[in-house]
């Protein structure tokens, strides 16, 4: 090669896969940060979204189209996007979220009132979920260049919100933080980004520093500002925790207490008498506390002038020393007839002294039982529905190691470990399960592997009493039934209504169903109820005193499945096929119905 050659030949350019390589290792770390920026703050704001719809709709009605409502918004963003700068769509944004707090309130509130669970949410969902939904699609999309990923984005966008948004519900102090702060914190950083973009721009066209002590100067104006109108934006709902009680300034209601908690908002509200009450009776919705859950009633009882009593036995106090009367709910009455039992060898001999209540209510059972001089446990997930029962509802003390607040399928399974290296291992001589809630009931600890958890740790011819609430013939009913007699061997099942239910209406009536199960050889039979069953209760007299004419008939329950094995094995409820979540979604419907009539609007918007 001549020197002339050499001095000419130029050399070779860097391999372009390596350079391209180089470069999107970077540009691969901001997008990550981009689409978590904008994957955060989504997530946040769907779960304040449910969580602050969950008193007003409950939990079917309001997640029935919400996902798809969402998805429909992200989907029309994508398609359909609107042309603003960065900025802009960020500042339009910001105000969106300030206004969220009122707005997804009185909105909820006003298509409440108007008694359709289904489109009531859907409409919900239309006017505050979507705007939300729609610009912050937009907002990620206008950070992302490269105009080949954002349909990728826009797919791990929503599958990191769902994940996200169940990973936020897990955070210890998140129930401390109320959905107004949410919102408006996100409206703040919306804000606070609009700016960072726009001084960013003016930075690029002048060339000079992005970020000096005056933008630091209006970012903290900004902040306080946010915390100065924060009283004025946010939401209408109490605190929670409630500081001290609520009296409404229009209506004779109350709140005692509303707390962020494990299943929900749970609070304790009470109907004072209209100031025109003359002590007469009468058929209005006044002097009655109740125990609530979201939108489902756990329990309550009577006040005041609608408190009565049978030989003038003392009714039962508070906390504070406040009378209380019987309980609005007359099923949990029934479940105090396995007393009345006697069949077992144990209930022969009076010997039904040691009870297991899963799920607490406002402990009405449990405090009878108490009462009758029955060592009671209680297993209740919520610690807020616990220190209701004791603090509002008169439930006494259980005792030491008595209680345990956690979910029952968990603490079963203990107790039954424990139990297996005991010498002397104390078992239950009946239980009461009553886990019905927002109009369906926990899938879990209704299968057979629960049950036959729950069978280990009683005595062998211990009785189970199960509340459920529905039609009495449904799929749902069917199965609970079906379960329960492969666990158990035997069940016999009374309902609560005031009126005798014909087999004819048993597709048409939402009652309380209460089981009693036993794998007792011997046919399961109830003495006759005493006066001293009823503990001065007019009510304990009357559902009682009648307990014969409340049997339901459940081979009509059961239906062909009572004569067909095939069918009937179909039906049976286990960890691995378990479809009752699903058949309890139209009850959820019907439930949120049905509480509307149990008390006015103003009972459920007030929390």
């Amino acid at each position: 090669m001549s020197k002339a050659q050499a001095k000419s030949k130029k050399p070779s350019p860097p391999a372009p896969a390596k350079a391209k390589a180089g470069n999107d290792e970077p540009s691969l770390v901001v997008g990550a940060v981009e689409l978590l920026l904008s994957v955060v703050p989504v997530a946040l704001y769907l779960f304040a979204y449910e969580r602050t719809l969950l008193p007003i709709y409950a939990s079917v009605p309001t997640k029935y189209l919400l996902k798809r409502a969402f998805i429909a918004s992200v989907a029309l963003a994508a398609l359909v996007p609107v042309k603003l700068g960065k900025n802009r769509l960020l500042f339009l944004l910001s105000v969106i979220l300030a206004i969220a707090p009122k707005a997804t309130y009185h909105v909820a509130v006003w298509t409440a009132r108007k008694g359709n669970p289904v489109l009531g949410p859907a409409a919900t969902h239309l006017l505050t979920l979507a705007p939300v939904a729609y610009l912050s699609t937009i907002v990620a999309q206008s950070f992302d260049e490269s105009s080949s990923r954002p349909v990728s984005a826009i797919i791990c966008s929503l599958a990191a919100s769902g994940f996200l948004q169940a990973q936020i519900a897990k955070v210890p102090f998140i129930d401390s933080i109320a959905d107004s702060h949410i919102f408006l914190s996100l409206a703040w950083l919306a804000c606070t980004l609009g700016l960072v973009v726009q001084w960013n721009k003016q930075s690029a066209s002048k060339g000079s520093d992005t970020i000096g002590p005056k933008h630091f100067l209006v970012l903290g104006v900004l902040g306080a500002l946010f915390a100065g109108v924060h009283p004025i934006l946010k939401s209408p709902v109490l605190p929670h925790p409630l500081k001290q009680p609520y009296l409404h300034p229009d209506f004779p209601l109350v709140i005692h207490s509303s707390v962020q908690s494990v299943t929900g908002l749970i609070s304790v509200g009470e109907a004072l008498p209209p100031p025109k009450f003359n002590g007469e009776p009468d058929e209005e919705m006044h002097s009655v506390r109740w125990l609530r859950a979201d939108h489902s009633i756990l329990g309550g009882v009577w006040m005041g002038a609608k408190i009565g009593v049978i030989d003038d036995t003392p009714p039962l106090e508070d906390a504070f020393g406040t009378m209380l009367g019987d309980s609005i709910y007359s099923t949990f009455v029934l479940q105090e007839a396995v007393r009345m039992v006697n069949s077992t060898a144990k209930a022969k001999k009076g010997d039904l002294n040691n009870a297991l209540i899963i799920g607490l209510g406002t402990g009405i059972s449990a405090t009878a039982f108490n009462r009758h001089g029955i060592s009671t446990t209680i297993v209740e997930i919520d610690p807020a529905v616990y220190d209701a029962a004791r603090t509002y509802f008169g439930l006494p003390d259980p005792g030491e190691g008595k209680v345990f607040l956690e979910d029952a399928r968990g603490w079963v399974s203990k107790r039954q470990a424990e139990l297996a290296t005991a010498q002397e291992p104390e078992l239950f001589d009946f239980v009461v399960h009553d886990c019905f809630s927002g109009g369906g009931v926990p899938q879990h600890i209704f299968t057979v592997e629960f049950w036959q958890g729950l069978k280990a740790i009683m005595h062998e011819d211990g009785i189970l009493v199960v509340n459920f609430a529905g039609q009495p013939k449904s799929s749902a009913s069917r199965a609970i039934t079906l379960t329960l007699e492969k666990v158990f061997g035997q069940c016999r099942a009374f309902h609560d209504s005031m009126e005798p239910i014909p087999v004819e209406r048993y597709e048409a009536e939402f009652i309380n169903v209460v089981f009693f199960c036993t794998s007792s050889k011997a046919p399961l039979t109830f003495r006759n109820s005493r006066h001293s069953d009823y503990l001065g209760s007019p009510l304990r007299q009357h559902i009682l005193r009648a307990l014969p004419t409340r049997e339901l008939n459940l081979n009509v329950v059961k239906g062909e499945a009572a004569e067909n094995e095939r069918l009937s094995a179909s039906l049976i409820l286990t960890d691995a096929h378990n479809p009752l979540g699903k058949w309890q979604e139209d009850q959820g419907f019907h439930h949120w119905t049905l509480m509307r009539q149990v008390l006015k609007d103003i009972f459920w918007e007030t929390y």
